[in-house]
């Protein structure tokens, strides 16, 4: 079969070329096209329920809310596991399915069991937008210079106007907003007027509800018109609010503004962000109130083309859509980070072919075989594009970075060589078509075979499952498609090229260094095989280097990590502070530390957030406090920390432990949501204990720490 298709190729040379030519630019294309991951999404396939009850306790919460939908959902299948967070007015309950299932059919489940749950009275859960944790590639500020646009005003815009437009952006699942004061009707009763008229505040609650609606009528025909008929009573204003009628007290109307002060103000607020800029000339530049905004890419959509045209949105926005004065202003844009992988990753090819060319024309000493060779590269490349495009696996550095071009090209390398070996030791009555076809099936059982020998060996990661298995397959995949290109150059397009590009005059050329490494190696390989004792201290050598290996790996004295680092230009802090910490609390120790890090000159801005946002995404209290710490390149940081990031965050750390009462651990913020994506907890490391006893798990918890506390 091998032997019909090398001589298929070699009869058809131009059809083989075209197909050639045809498959490198549906490689460019598919290339260009394929969506590129900074980061390996490694996150389960998950589901949210999202309840939240304001002014209720975590108990009350568990209990009420999150158990029901506990039991409500466990049975459905495909589930691996749940868990939860029952906290102040908050039930975040996480569904995690296992690899078999697709997400759209997750949530359809979960929506049929919700359906069934009974809980309190005008309680509405909701299931949070479809996105992986490596899907928040767009994080911005409002920032406002017009006075007559307070945090409230902006907070209105941002929740009725910029998140509307944003979110018609392609791919764009979601847009979470954090910060700001939301605004509200509020009646502020008298309680000394509320016993004096004989009222209840439920009696109110009740008249300001029974009021505050629409109703309809039908219609009536006038002539050949048709009117409708409805009674507008939603309320338009304070005014309005104050004129509700609660009772007649002897014939006199008592209405909602005899007893209390009807206003518009800001809703309690759950959690609050800030903003500090490192500006050029060293001044701290600080907004102790502003306005977030973080927008979700649908999971597995392409990155880059939404990001593409969320650029175009937000221009669209901030030049024509705003009022005067308020702008959209990035702090983390996703975008620079996958250009730079995407920047790495092509810097790398670029110089592993410019290397592997090099070499192989100082080996094989022939311009033109060294070029047929160097094709190999490219065409492996884009052959392996055309592959993952179609089975809808994205790249990322990982994947990108497992080629190995030597691997690549040496089944090229060992026809080449025979070609060329055979073209110099022809006969006269033989044709140079001839001479490659022969050459070519001397060697094609063990090329074919010793690729399939590569791709058997990475067999097993296919079978890896979980996080080990979302981590290693792309970059099983992209090797294994990798070598089959190259596989189906060498005995295709190889062959044909050669054929062109090689002619009767052709000669091998014998490296002298290779001539002398050969020789060298003949004499070693003859001492080590002349006598027992010989062949005994060259096994004895083996195993012995095996030994140290295996020690070594086995010991982790050469270290090891779950997840791949990957320098994102930034770091993630969060200081943890006592779980009855409250608002003003929180705020003064968020105010300190934001200014503590924007005092690095290394650092360009700080946003700080304390508590959760208003839509309960992101589960906190205000003990949580966390900061996107933005740096500038390294080459502009101080030589005291030699362009090392951990000596910088070490340095930071130092600083803010000063604070008392604060616990403090660095990430990145990819890293960040990764690691609490898929352990469920807020951190790199972390310990899990199970039971049913909630006291005596807290004690073993503080007798665990005391005992971390001292590696």
């Amino acid at each position: 079969m091998i032997r019909a298709f090398v001589d298929y190729s070699l009869r058809n040379k131009l059809l083989v070329l075209a197909v050639g030519i045809l498959l490198l630019a549906w490689g460019a294309i598919s290339f260009k096209n394929l969506p590129v991951e900074a980061y390996p999404d490694v996150a389960n396939n998950y589901v949210q329920v999202i309840t939240q009850w304001p002014g209720r306790a975590g108990e009350e919460v568990e209990q009420q809310v999150t158990i029901p939908i506990e039991v409500q959902m466990a049975g459905i299948p495909h589930l691996a596991n749940v868990r939860s967070i029952s906290e102040f007015g908050l039930s975040v309950v996480t569904m995690n399915f296992d690899d078999e299932s697709s997400n759209d059919w997750n949530r359809q489940k979960v929506l049929e069991r919700l359906s069934m749950v009974t809980l309190p009275s005008n309680l509405q859960p909701t299931i949070g937008p479809d996105y992986s944790p490596v899907g928040q590639l767009y994080w911005y500020t409002l920032k406002s210079t017009n006075p007559q646009y307070d945090l409230m005003q902006l907070k209105s815009l941002e929740d009725w106007v910029i998140e509307k437009q944003l979110k018609s952006v392609p791919d764009v699942i979601d847009v979470s907003s954090f910060g700001g004061t939301t605004r509200e009707y509020q009646v502020q009763v008298d309680p000394n007027k509320l016993v004096s008229y004989g009222l209840g505040i439920g009696q109110v609650e009740q008249a300001l509800s029974n009021n505050n609606v629409n109703a309809g009528g039908s219609f009536i025909q006038t002539g050949e018109q048709q009117v409708n008929v409805r009674e507008v009573g939603l309320y338009r204003d304070v005014q309005d609010i104050g004129r509700t009628v609660l009772k007649a007290q002897n014939g006199t109307p008592v209405l909602v503004r005899d007893l209390a002060f009807v206003t518009q103000g800001p809703k309690i607020r759950l959690g609050q962000i800030a903003k500090a800029v490192h500006a050029p000339n060293g001044a701290i530049l600080d907004t102790p109130d502003a306005i977030e905004g973080i927008v979700l890419l649908r999971k597995g959509a392409n990155g880059d083309a939404m990001l593409a045209a969320l650029h175009e949105k937000v221009d669209e926005l901030n030049n024509h859509f705003l009022p005067p004065g308020v702008k959209i202003v990035p702090f983390l844009d996703r975008s620079g980070l996958v250009h730079l992988t995407t920047h790495t990753v092509m810097h790398n090819l670029t110089e592993g072919i410019l290397l592997v060319s090099v070499i192989l024309f100082l080996f094989l000493g022939n311009v033109r075989s060294a070029l047929i060779v160097v094709l190999t590269i490219p065409f492996a490349l884009l052959f392996a594009s055309i592959c993952l495009d179609l089975s809808h696996v994205p790249a990322n550095l990982l994947s990108l970075g497992a080629l190995d071009f030597g691997m690549v090209v040496d089944g090229s390398v060992v026809v080449v060589e025979n070609v060329l070996r055979h073209i110099s030791h022809r006969g006269e009555e033989r044709t140079v078509m001839n001479i490659i076809r022969e050459a070519v099936h001397e060697v094609q059982r063990p090329v074919f075979f010793a690729r399939a020998i590569i791709i058997t060996a990475y067999l097993p990661i296919f079978t890896l499952q979980h996080v080990e298995g979302r981590l290693f397959r792309p970059m099983a995949l992209t090797v294994a498609y990798a070598l089959l290109g190259a596989l189906l150059f060498s005995l295709s397009i190889l062959p044909v090229l050669a054929l062109l590009l090689f002619g009767s005059n052709t000669r091998e050329w014998r490296n002298p260094l290779m001539v002398a490494l050969m020789k060298s190696y003949r004499r070693a390989l003859e001492w080590a095989m002349s006598s027992l004792p010989r062949r005994l201290i060259v096994l004895g050598t083996a195993g012995g280097l095996l030994i140290v290996a295996v020690s070594l790996m086995i010991s982790g004295a050469i270290g090891s990590e779950f997840l791949p680092h990957l320098d994102e230009g930034a770091i993630w802090a969060r200081g943890t502070l006592a779980p009855s910490t409250g608002p003003a609390e929180g705020e003064r120790v968020m105010r300190k530390a934001r200014l503590m890090f924007a005092s690095f000159p290394e650092v360009t801005q700080v946003v700080s957030q304390v508590g959760r946002p208003d839509d309960g995404t992101d589960s906190a209290l205000f003990s949580n406090t966390e900061y996107f710490v933005d740096l500038k390149p390294k080459e502009q940081w101080r030589p005291v920390f030699h362009e090392n990031k951990e000596q910088l965050i070490r340095a930071m750390d130092r600083e803010v432990e000063k604070i008392p009462g604060a616990l403090w651990n660095f990430s990145q913020p990819i890293a960040d949501n990764m690691e609490e994506a898929v352990s469920g907890v807020k951190g790199e490391l972390a310990i899990k204990i199970f039971g049913a006893d909630l006291k005596e798990l807290e004690g073993k918890g503080d007798e665990i720490v005391r005992v971390m506390q001292n590696i």
